[in-house]
């Protein structure tokens, strides 16, 4: 499939329902994806854990699948939503899927960075994905995923860059509070330095501001702390004319990130990034 030039996103970022019915925001879900549809998105990016379950441990667990399968076959767009999921092995995992214009799963992705979270603030231990970044192509493009804190990883986005990435979803669940000034630079961080464009959307909790963003290799393509749903078109062929030039004094400059960065690299000196150590995190260590 011929990649995409432009392609124009929808961010969702809605008012949560927790109790005293959650399977309500599945209702609320299609609601958003004929909305987007009707503004020609041609991709809508829901939060972690939206439309649901998204608490570690639900009271019942409801599957929305079908009706955001039909969605995204009705109304011909592409729809990124997750779960919190009680997997075969007996497990839960935050996963997410890509549900094709043609209501055709793409991808299923389970959380490979649960957040470190401390068991005894959550209860439940979230079991991690044993995979990569996901490399796939949304109407052509090459897309991935990092959700929520994963964006905080700059190797994990990276790693999907140097794949070919040139759109990273980032659901996040949100209740980023005194957090949110810095994730936002972050998302900006890892549109910078990997030239490529960063959907970061979050669910809202309360009286909190949110951080839906779009953020490109040179700028902020759109943002909003309240509004429900964020829309902009993104420039890929901007992106890879990025990465495909080299940096230069001339003045003026025709770009505002320095270009080439991923070509830039030299790998044989970054061999520290993937040794071992005695003090990673251990997602394994709270599993019962």
């Amino acid at each position: 499939m011929k990649s995409l030039k432009n392609m124009r996103l929808a961010l969702i970022q809605p008012r949560i329902i927790i109790d005293p019915d959650p399977e309500k925001n599945v209702d609320k879900a299609v609601s958003y994806i004929e909305t987007a549809s009707k503004e020609n998105a041609n991709l809508v990016l829901f939060p972690e854990g939206y439309p649901g379950p998204i608490l570690r441990r639900p009271k019942f667990f409801y599957d929305a699948t079908h009706k955001i399968n039909a969605a995204a076959k009705k109304y011909k767009i592409c729809v990124c939503w997750s779960r919190m999921e009680y997997c075969k092995d007996g497990y839960f995992r935050l996963v997410v899927y890509v549900i094709d214009h043609n209501g055709t799963q793409l991808i299923r992705y389970p959380r490979t960075h649960p957040a470190t979270i401390p068991i005894e603030e959550t209860e439940v231990w979230v079991a991690p994905g044993d995979k990569g970044p996901p490399i796939f192509r949304i109407n052509g493009v090459l897309t991935s995923i990092a959700v929520c804190s994963e964006l905080w990883i700059p190797e994990y986005v990276r790693v999907a860059a140097i794949g070919g990435a040139e759109l990273i979803l980032s659901p996040s669940g949100g209740k980023f509070t005194s957090l949110k000034d810095n994730w936002e630079i972050i998302a900006r961080a890892r549109a910078i330095e990997n030239l490529c464009y960063v959907a970061l959307t979050n669910n809202i909790w309360g009286n909190e501001v949110g951080s839906a963003m779009i953020s490109g290799p040179e700028k902020i393509e759109a943002a909003s702390g309240t509004e429900e749903i964020v829309l902009s078109s993104i420039d890929l062929e901007r992106v890879r004319w990025l990465r495909s030039r080299d940096d230069s004094i001339k003045e003026p400059k025709s770009f505002k990130s320095i270009p080439g960065l991923l070509r830039a690299r030299r790998p044989d000196l970054f061999k520290e990034i993937t040794r071992s150590q005695e003090n990673l995190f251990d997602y394994y260590k709270e599993k019962i």
